[in-house]
């Protein structure tokens, strides 16, 4: 297992809880902070989503300060070649847990609050003399009072469809209504909100599987959750506590039967999750750290591929970057042997210059052939560090 050294290390000025790179303009990216404030009252078993935020591993303290005050910032940079910039800071009323550009529209940014709110962000390219800058849009969502918005997944065929996940253990969807495609989510549209399902404890992640597409989330409570609806419009549901033996904080769909889970048990799991039918475990590895984001890198085969090695083998690679919170960055390879069909995980390399929990790490898009460009971010220390790894280096 190779080990990957910086090329330049920044120090924030608040801990940073997430980052994307915008596919529109690669050179540019964008890292959510979070920041709570320190009040001396606290009250007992009053949630755990502070604990998740501020304690190593996943350990939640009993106490936490009532009506505690989150703040934190948007935070625009550049990467030039091996240089990174701060173009702009934007502070936040409240504190940032997860932002994604929609796929749909690529310099749309979703952005969830610690508030419950779902905020809208524009990205304004560099125009002559004016720096790139992101435009706070007059439209926002609030998706539930009381709770956390934690994590953002945009429908991939569907752009007026958002998902959203919460500390109360809701899991939303967001349909923007307008009279024109142009106008959705724009601040003329209006919003329906509508509750999916709901877990026992914060709902952490969720994802959308294939484009007949399914709906499948993870919570704190140890378990994944599907909703659909099948040919006839009924409603198709299931839950299963099986897999983890904690929480379930990242799902990366592969297919409409295949996802990756992570998990504060530290494992990353490849899951077979068909709509109906027998649900298994496919292959597992313990990384050393909780895994609380996982990204695709590099994809040899195509979905089809993928799934067809349920029933017959074949080759089949991926390469991902995982983030390992206190066991810092891994990129790690799932395949499937040719002869035998079997999947297994295997560790290429990893980063550990990070000194405390790293919760968000992206790729640089369009990265010059098998040589990714990484920023990934730890929060106490409030590093941001660029890296880059060499995939055909793990293939020797």
């Amino acid at each position: 297992m190779a080990s990957i050294a910086s090329i330049q290390t920044l120090t924030l000025d608040l801990p940073p809880s997430c980052i994307a790179f915008c596919s529109a303009h690669p050179d540019l990216f964008v890292v959510g902070t979070y920041f709570l404030h320190p009040q001396a009252q606290t009250s007992p078993n009053s949630g755990a989503v502070d604990g998740v935020v501020d304690a190593e591993g996943g350990n939640v303290d009993e106490t936490r300060p009532v009506e505690a005050k989150r703040t934190g910032s948007l935070i625009l940079f550049r990467l030039d070649g091996d240089t990174i910039t701060q173009i702009e800071t934007q502070e936040t009323d409240a504190a940032i847990l997860d932002l994604q550009w929609s796929p749909h529209t690529p310099t749309l940014l979703a952005v969830a609050t610690s508030d419950g709110l779902v905020k809208f962000y524009n990205l304004r390219p560099e125009d002559g003399t004016a720096s790139p800058s992101l435009v706070e849009s007059d439209n926002w969502i609030l998706v539930a009072e009381d709770a956390l918005a934690l994590s953002l997944a945009w429908h991939p065929t569907r752009a007026s469809c958002l998902g959203v996940t919460m500390s109360d253990g809701a899991v939303y969807l967001c349909e923007s209504e307008s009279s024109s495609d142009s106008e959705i989510w724009e601040p003329g549209s209006t919003t329906d909100v509508q509750e999916v399902h709901r877990h026992d404890l914060e709902a952490w992640t969720m994802a959308w599987l294939g484009e007949e597409v399914g709906l499948l989330s993870g919570g704190d409570d140890a378990v994944l959750r599907y909703f659909n609806h099948d040919a006839a419009g009924q409603a198709v549901k299931w839950f299963d506590r099986r897999f983890h033996g904690a929480g379930v904080t990242a799902i990366l769909p592969l297919t409409p039967e295949l996802a990756l889970t992570g998990s504060y048990d530290d494992h990353i799991r490849l899951i077979s999750c068909p709509a109906m039918g027998r649900r298994e475990v496919k292959a597992e590895l313990r990384l050393g750290g909780g895994v609380w984001r996982l990204k695709v890198l590099e994809r040899e085969g195509s979905s089809a591929e993928a799934e067809d090695g349920i029933q017959r083998a074949g080759s089949y690679s991926l390469i991902i970057l995982a983030s390992c919170m206190h066991a810092g960055t891994r990129i790690v390879r799932l395949r499937r042997r040719g002869r035998s069909g079997e999947w297994e995980f295997d560790v290429m390399a990893k980063f550990e210059e990070h000194e405390s929990m790293n919760y968000g790490s992206d790729v640089q898009p369009g990265s010059r052939g098998r040589e990714k460009t990484i920023v990934s971010t730890s929060f106490y220390d409030k590093r941001m560090c660029l890296w880059r790894y060499d995939i055909s280096r793990g293939m020797e």
